[in-house]
């Protein structure tokens, strides 16, 4: 004869059952989850990648186009520094010279402003990345050998950019026999 207990189902094993269900399914929707995070992280990972490639680009392309402008707006201040010279040596009159180079020096100023650095190099030795050796001339110290003796145009560097060399002249020493 068959106990009274026995005529019900064990609720324990369903319910053991719906606990397995539900450890696979929670697992699975875990799985799922991390792999919709990774997928989330790779994308956000291009996003900022393409982000950072777009500013990069962006900034080069402003830097080019300053440079340029700034490339063109030299021989201005060249041509500046030319009546300048030239009106001093006349002897025009001085309030026009003075009138000139305080537009030179604003016009120095702005380019300064934005980055642009102006290269000097009478008496510096020479370095053939910064001038452009134009003569070469004599000199009878030795300490004068490869030195900048005179310039005939400034250089200018934009940033770590060099926009024109230095247009010099460089001694060489010539010793002298007797």
């Amino acid at each position: 004869m068959r106990s009274y207990y026995e005529n019900f189902e064990d609720p324990t094993a369903e319910a053991e059952v719906d606990m397995t269900e539900a450890g696979e399914a929670a697992r699975e929707a875990q799985s799922e989850r991390a792999a919709e995070m990774s997928s989330a992280r790779k994308a956000l990972r291009e996003l900022e990648a393409a982000k950072a490639r777009v500013e990069r680009d962006a900034q080069q392309q402003a830097d080019e186009l300053r440079g340029k402008l700034i490339s063109e707006l030299l021989p201005v201040l060249d041509n500046l520094d030319r009546t300048i010279s030239a009106a001093e040596q006349n002897g025009e009159a001085p309030s026009v010279v003075e009138g000139v180079r305080l537009v030179r020096s604003q016009l120095a100023g702005v380019l300064a402003r934005y980055g642009v650095e102006r290269i000097d190099a009478k008496h510096q030795r020479f370095d053939p990345r910064i001038h452009d050796a134009i003569s070469i001339v004599p000199v009878s110290h030795p300490s004068a050998h490869e030195v900048v003796v005179d310039q005939i145009e400034p250089g200018y560097r934009f940033g770590d950019r060099l926009l024109r060399p230095a247009k010099v002249v460089v001694g060489r020493h010539v010793p002298r026999f007797h």
